[in-house]
């Protein structure tokens, strides 16, 4: 796998994850029931995100190891 898609598999977590927070915050009209379901896609978000971090994340240039772990 090159690392520039790992970064961008990265970049994507990030952002997918944000908008959902973002969702969760900002839409009070949402029951317990998609509050909940939101929570679990981040959660599976972050556990993938966390996935490659320890399986690939020693693949990339040292420079860009430390500028992924910036974005977090």
């Amino acid at each position: 796998m090159s690392y520039t898609y790992l970064l961008d598999l990265y970049k994507v977590l990030a952002a997918r994850t944000a908008d959902i927070d973002t969702t969760i915050k900002k839409a009070p009209q949402l029951s317990a029931s998609q509050r909940q379901h939101l929570a679990g896609r981040r959660d599976c978000l972050e556990s993938i995100h966390r996935f490659l971090e320890e399986h690939y994340d020693h693949k990339l240039p040292r420079r860009l190891q430390r500028q992924s772990h910036l974005g977090r």
